[in-house]
């Protein structure tokens, strides 16, 4: 049976309607995830503060609902004048729910996930929070995996989906970056790799404070997805989109802004194919706004990874635009 997706995904808006098309489409996601609460105080906190030679590290925390505090750390830069560039970064799954913010900062993990500490050594600050479920936001009892799909069914049983949760949070992190006065807040990006990828184009067409985006191997069509067998986290499946659209209407959002997508030519759980597709529909968009070299693709010869190549290729995109 044909999905019923509602306005044609090849309907797209002009410049002058650009406006009130994105305000409806901002709608139907949300509603699709299942709408986000209220806004309540951050209560943010630095926890521990500790001055290196080339940077200041902070442990710091704020409340992304009301009682429920994100770990997170901050890197600045030193020998900068302020306000800086900032840009959140989101650390991939890997099913290693015992890392997460330690891995972006270099810290535990893999050395190619890095990329706040990289970031922060080339003059940006960097925001490293942990996502619910993940290193010190993990269940007390529940393992891992287990608290992982809790938290998918309790949030389904309630109307609502991990994935706006997840969205939420960076939302309640990009809150948290504006408060900063070292922070410019015309200028913050975000960054991701795997589930941090997915998260980086799920937010950005929501949240358009995130001037600027670097999404690795995690972009591809979910009928890609479904054709080659692949199993992702939960977060990932919204309830109902395909009746209203695939990721190129997501990412459409996020035009005229600069998205980087990179992509692995083997990494078959995210088939390049589809992320082909998804940069030819949603860069009809960008061409339409006069802005067509703010989506891009690269396509790396390795697989699911974040190659020294693809990383220096997201943090040059970072300085071109940010």
């Amino acid at each position: 049976m044909k999905a019923d997706r509602g306005d044609s995904p090849l309907s797209l808006p002009s410049r002058r309607e650009h406006e009130n098309w994105l305000k409806a489409k901002r709608r139907q996601l949300t509603r699709l995830l299942g709408g986000f609460p209220s806004k309540d105080a951050l209560n943010a906190r630095t926890v521990r503060r500790k001055e290196e030679a080339d940077r200041i590290v902070e442990w710091v925390e704020f409340e992304a609902e009301r009682g429920e505090a994100v770990p997170a750390i901050v890197l600045i830069p030193r020998h900068r004048t302020p306000p800086l560039p900032a840009v959140l970064c989101h650390h991939q799954h890997a099913g290693q729910y015992e890392l997460g913010k330690s891995e972006v900062v270099r810290w535990a993990g893999n050395p190619q996930q890095g990329y706040a500490a990289e970031l922060c050594a080339r003059g940006y600050i960097t925001l490293a929070p942990d996502t619910i479920g993940f290193e010190d936001r993990s269940h007390p009892s529940l393992s891992g995996p287990d608290y992982e799909r809790f938290l998918h069914y309790e949030l389904l049983l309630k109307g609502l989906t991990l994935q706006g949760k997840m969205i939420w949070d960076v939302m309640r992190g990009v809150d948290y970056l504006t408060l900063r006065e070292e922070v410019d807040g015309e200028r913050i990006g975000m960054i991701g790799h795997s589930m941090g990828a997915a998260e980086t184009w799920f937010s950005m067409s929501l949240e358009p404070r995130i001037k600027v985006g670097a999404a690795s191997c995690a972009t591809t069509t979910y009928a890609g997805i479904l054709a080659a067998a692949a199993v992702h986290n939960p977060g990932l499946y919204v309830p109902g989109i395909l009746k209203w659209g695939d990721v190129p209407e997501v990412i459409s959002m996020i035009a005229p802004r600069p998205l980087l997508i990179l992509n692995g030519e083997k990494d078959w759980r995210f088939p390049v194919a589809g992320a082909k597709e998804v940069v030819n529909r949603a860069g009809m968009l960008y061409r339409r706004l006069g802005e067509p070299e703010a989506l891009e693709l690269f396509v790396s010869p390795g697989g699911h990874e974040f190659s020294d190549e693809m990383r220096q290729r997201a943090y040059h995109w970072f300085d071109r635009w940010l």
